[in-house]
């Protein structure tokens, strides 16, 4: 279970204010820490390495965003 929340299952708090106020908060540190990486790597990198770390960043910050979108406002 726990395995399935890091991967990108969407987070569920039952509608409890503060859990979705967590949740939100971690999804946009994890949304910046991306950002920052992809930035610092020059977007595509230099090396197949680099190549393949950014298209996994992408694709998880893709997700992010829509998890953070789907959270209650």
């Amino acid at each position: 279970m726990y395995a399935s929340f890091i991967l990108g299952a969407r987070p569920v708090s039952l509608g409890h204010l503060a859990a979705d106020y967590r949740v939100a908060d971690y999804l946009r540190q994890e949304i910046a820490f991306f950002e920052s990486r992809l930035y610092k790597m020059g977007e595509q990198g230099d090396c197949a390495y680099e190549h393949a770390l950014s298209r996994a960043y992408e694709t998880l910050l893709r997700e992010r965003r829509q998890q953070l979108a789907q959270l209650p406002a």
